[in-house]
């Protein structure tokens, strides 16, 4: 599978750039996701060298932007070659959540 090396999104009409390069610097510089005590809506994650990170904290971080949607933070990842992945059980299983599917 082919990935790309630098892609684009756009938050808040304003067009980023993210690398992943620039994603595992922003990894360097936050506190990895604690399994032990997971925030209730939180349920995509990166895995960026052995720990994991919420997308968005990640995108938000080697951007500067604000308020990035988390479909959006996931498919950015995806299309860098960056492993994500969605914590899910019960209903996300079988229906998904319309804020991160739709």
């Amino acid at each position: 599978m082919r990935t790309a090396t630098e892609t684009t999104f756009t938050a808040n009409d304003v067009t980023y750039r993210l690398t992943a390069d620039a994603v595992r610097a922003a990894a360097a510089r936050l506190t990895p996701a604690d399994s032990a005590d997971p925030h209730p809506n939180r349920s995509w994650y990166a895995l960026i060298g052995t720990h994991l990170y919420y997308v968005v904290d990640l995108v938000e971080e080697a951007t500067g932007a604000t308020q990035v949607k988390v479909k959006v933070a996931r498919l950015r990842l995806a299309e860098l070659g960056l492993p994500v992945f969605a914590l899910a059980w019960n209903t996300l299983l079988t229906q998904g959540h319309p804020g991160h599917t739709g």
